[in-house]
């Protein structure tokens, strides 16, 4: 059925290019499933988006309690089951250690897509859940336990059709106007982490290592992001 659409809602709104919604949405993907997931929805392991925007920023996640590096990306999906035409944010971090994980394979891909004349936000991304195991020490009994997660992994690639063309061109539309950047936000991430952009490297470590009043105990949800 063709979608009639009224004339009241064609004068009080008139949306072309991508849709930032007011309030954000997370698309979290789950470390324990290997899935993206929007709110109680699963939408399956499969994606390919174009970044929008990247944020560093410093959170407290509740299976740690302490501050924690993580990466924000904005993306729109290119391919995959999440519904396309908007603009979500995504989570992303390393391993306890810091020395690997999902936010350090996204940066080394940027830099490879650098080195190769690209512009991160120029290509399509392709994440990939992969499957780790390890023995892991429960926190609240003391014990070690098996466990396995998922850490996204990441390629990229060059546009290959129209449509394509035109998404990453709406995306650049975005990148140019301050008054839509401004609508990458969201305020309720705000309650548990700090974006730390601009910030110099002495203040950086000293969010990390004595914390911030702004950094609160996160909510569990916020730890199932694949690190």
């Amino acid at each position: 059925m063709a979608r009639k659409k009224r004339e009241f809602f064609k004068e009080s709104q008139s949306q072309e290019g991508l849709i930032i919604p007011e309030m954000a949405i997370f698309c979290k993907n789950d470390c324990k499933e290997g899935k993206w997931v929007l709110g109680e929805t699963s939408y399956g392991d499969e994606l390919e988006f174009v970044v929008v925007g990247f944020n560093r920023r410093i959170s407290n996640v509740s299976y740690i309690n302490e501050p924690i590096p993580q990466g924000q990306i904005w993306f729109t999906p290119v391919s995959g089951k999440l519904p396309k035409g908007i603009v979500y944010y995504t989570l992303i971090k390393n391993s306890k250690s810091g020395k690997s994980g999902s936010m350090r394979n996204f940066g080394q891909q940027c830099a490879i897509a650098q080195s190769e004349g690209y512009d991160p936000r120029e290509v399509i991304w392709i994440p990939k859940f992969v499957k780790k195991s390890g023995a892991i020490k429960n926190e609240d009994t003391g014990e070690t336990e098996s466990a396995s997660w998922y850490v996204l992994d990441f390629s990229f690639r060059e546009e290959n059709s129209d449509e394509e063309t035109e998404l990453i061109d709406q995306t650049v539309a975005i990148m140019q106007s301050e008054e839509q950047m401004e609508l990458l936000y969201d305020m309720e991430l705000d309650k548990s982490s700090i974006c730390v952009d601009g910030m110099s490297r002495e203040e950086i470590a000293s969010i990390l290592n004595h914390g911030h009043p702004q950094l609160k105990k996160a909510p569990e949800e916020a730890s199932l992001v694949a690190g």
